[in-house]
C-alpha cells in the first residue's frame, strides 16, 4: 500500500497577482510550496490546482493597458490590439468564426505555453503528480476548450483533459458564452501512478446531474464508473456565483447545490472513485468574483479535509493509504 498525501490548492487571486507573469510565477510557485510544506511527509503526493488559473495568465501576459481594463472583455480586447495579425490568424485557425473566440484563440498558445513552463518545473521541484488548473487550449483543428493538464513527479506532461461539460451561458455557445467546443465523456484520461488510477473532472464535469433541464449534458462520473472507476479524481474548481447565496438556477443556495450535485454528491450517488480532490479558485479581478471551499474527500462523500472559508486563499491536505 501507499501512502499518498492529496492536496489542493485554493488559489486566491487579486489584480496584484495577474500584474505581470513575474508576480503570477511567485505567486503560484509560492502557494504550491506552501501546500506541500504543511502536507507532511508520504511515499507519493498529488497536488491540484483551481479551474481557470491558467486562463488568467493570459492577463498576466497582458500589457499595461489591457490590466486597466475595467472588464475581463475590455481587457482581452486590449491584449488584441496589440496583436493584430495573431488575432488574423486565430480568426483563421479557430474552428468558431467570431471575434471573441478569434481572440482567445490567438492569445491562448502563448497562454499554455507558459503555464506548462511553470508547472513542469514545479511537478519536478516538488517530486509531485500535479493537476494544473485548467486554462484555455487550442488543439490543432482549431477547437478551443477548457483544458486541464496533469504532470508526473518527473515534471513530464502525461495526461491532457478537455472539459466535457460547459456551463450554460458561460462557457457555451449561448448569447455572451465563450463558444467553447466540448470533450468527450468517453475520452477522459485515466493514468496509471504509485498510488493507483488518477483521472481528472473538470468542475461541472464532476456534477452528475445539470444545473438545467434543457442543456446538452453527460455525466461524465457514470462513464468513468463504466470503465471500472479510478482511485483518485482531480477536482479543479472555479464557481463564478456567492458561494451563500441563492444561485441562478433554482431556489438553493450554491454551497448546498454543489454538496448536493457536485462532486460530494455524485461520489455518493455513483461509486467510481475511491477519493476525490477539489481545488476552487477565490478572489475578485476585473469583473469576475470566484468563491468556494476546497476539501479532501473519501468515497461516499466524507470530508477528510475541508478549507476555512470560501473568500480566502488557502490549501487543504490529507494523507491515504491507496
Amino acid at each position: 500500500m501507499t501512502r499518498v498525501a492529496l492536496v489542493a490548492v485554493q488559489l486566491e487571486v487579486t489584480p496584484g497577482v495577474l500584474a505581470s507573469t513575474e508576480a503570477y510565477q511567485h505567486h503560484l510557485e509560492a502557494q504550491v510550496a506552501r501546500a506541500v510544506d504543511a502536507s507532511g511527509p508520504a511515499d507519493a503526493r498529488l497536488v491540484v490546482l483551481p479551474e481557470v488559473a491558467g486562463h488568467l495568465a493570459i492577463l498576466a501576459l497582458a500589457g499595461p493597458r489591457a490590466r486597466k481594463a475595467k472588464t475581463l472583455a475590455g481587457a482581452i480586447a486590449q491584449a488584441a490590439v496589440r496583436r493584430p495579425l495573431d488575432v488574423l490568424r486565430g480568426m483563421v485557425t479557430a474552428s468558431v468564426l467570431e471575434p471573441k473566440h478569434a481572440v482567445l484563440a490567438a492569445l491562448a498558445p502563448d497562454a499554455e505555453r507558459w503555464w506548462k513552463s511553470v508547472f513542469g518545473p514545479l511537478a519536478k521541484q516538488h517530486r509531485a503528480w500535479m493537476v494544473a488548473g485548467s486554462h484555455f487550449r487550442l488543439s490543432p483543428s482549431g477547437e478551443l476548450t477548457n483544458a486541464s493538464l496533469t504532470f508526473d513527479p518527473s515534471g513530464r506532461l502525461v495526461a491532457t483533459t478537455d472539459k466535457v461539460n460547459l456551463v450554460p451561458g458561460i462557457e457555451d455557445g449561448a448569447k455572451g458564452g465563450l463558444g467553447l467546443c466540448r470533450g468527450s465523456a468517453d475520452a477522459v484520461p485515466i493514468l496509471d501512478t504509485p498510488f493507483g488510477t488518477l483521472c481528472t473532472l473538470i468542475c461541472y464535469d464532476g456534477f452528475y446531474k445539470p444545473h438545467t433541464p434543457v442543456e446538452r449534458f453527460e455525466p461524465v462520473a457514470a462513464r468513468l464508473a463504466a470503465r471500472g472507476g479510478v482511485d483518485v479524481v482531480a477536482n479543479p474548481a472555479a464557481n463564478p456565483w456567492p458561494w451563500r447565496e441563492r444561485w441562478p438556477f433554482d431556489d438553493r443556495v450554491r454551497v448546498d447545490q454543489w454538496e448536493a450535485d457536485g462532486l460530494p454528491g455524485t461520489l455518493r450517488a455513483i461509486p467510481f472513485a475511491r477519493f476525490g480532490v477539489t481545488a476552487h479558485l477565490v478572489g475578485e479581478v476585473l469583473d469576475l468574483h470566484f468563491d468556494g471551499v476546497s476539501e479532501i474527500l473519501a468515497a461516499d462523500g466524507t470530508k477528510l479535509a475541508r478549507a476555512e472559508a470560501p473568500d480566502r486563499g488557502g490549501h487543504v491536505a490529507a494523507t491515504v493509504t491507496c
